[in-house]
């Protein structure tokens, strides 16, 4: 599995942290690497798995092409992203440059799914999801599986973020998952930008809607730099 790698300009002699940045269902794609970059650029380092590698390395995909990407989609469970999350914060650890103590998970759509999946399965400091979906009830023909009977696992502080006008996940979506965290007492915090819908952040899609986009880039690297710091 090709994991790419951006590392913050710094001399301080250090370890730093570290950001897994989770794909679009596009893979990672150039929008992925571009917040991989400012992910840097804010300070840590940032890892982007490629979550499709059973299917071939480098898989990239148009806005308009997921009927292509469903069946990659389809094939793909629960057990396999999980083993791409161990593998690639084993490899984190690993490196003799990051703080093991100090890494977060930060995920889009697909990748959001997968951000709170490595919630509750890896000793994380924090952990991100953007418009994750699928977290309460089962999406046809997707192989992931939801992940609330899970929740009771999760260790560290979440921030989800979703937009008010995502009609891909359902208001009672979230408020399932606002009321199952508030039950098992989870450190969490919820952000849902009103006039925002499902891939508001990515400025190639035509849902990026820049006002809230920017508003919740300062929202969570305010809330990431708190908690690694």
């Amino acid at each position: 599995m090709d994991v790419h790698g951006f590392v913050p300009a710094t001399t301080k002699a250090r370890r730093l942290p570290a950001v897994i940045v989770l794909q679009e269902a596009f893979g990672v794609n150039a929008h992925m690497k571009r917040v991989c970059q400012r992910v840097a650029e804010a300070g840590y380092a940032a890892f982007a798995p490629e979550l499709f590698h059973r299917t071939g390395a480098g898989l990239e995909f148009g806005y308009d092409e997921f009927p292509k990407i469903k069946p990659i989609m389809g094939a793909l469970t629960n057990n396999q992203i999980l083993e791409d999350l161990q593998v690639t914060h084993r490899h984190i650890i690993q490196l003799p440059y990051y703080d093991p103590s100090r890494i977060a998970s930060w995920g889009f759509c697909m990748g959001g799914w997968a951000s709170m999946l490595a919630a509750c399965n890896l000793p994380l400091a924090a952990a991100i999801s953007y418009y994750g979906g699928g977290m309460v009830n089962p999406r046809p023909g997707i192989g992931f599986t939801p992940l609330l009977d899970q929740f009771n696992a999760i260790r560290c502080p979440l921030l989800l973020v979703y937009g008010g006008q995502d009609s891909s996940i359902p208001p009672d979506d979230i408020q399932a998952v606002q009321a199952k965290l508030t039950a098992l007492g989870k450190n969490h915090e919820v952000e849902i930008y009103p006039n925002a819908g499902h891939g508001f952040f990515c400025e190639d899609r035509a849902a990026y809607h820049r006002a809230s986009a920017e508003e919740s880039w300062v929202r969570s690297t305010t809330w990431l730099a708190a908690k690694l710091a």
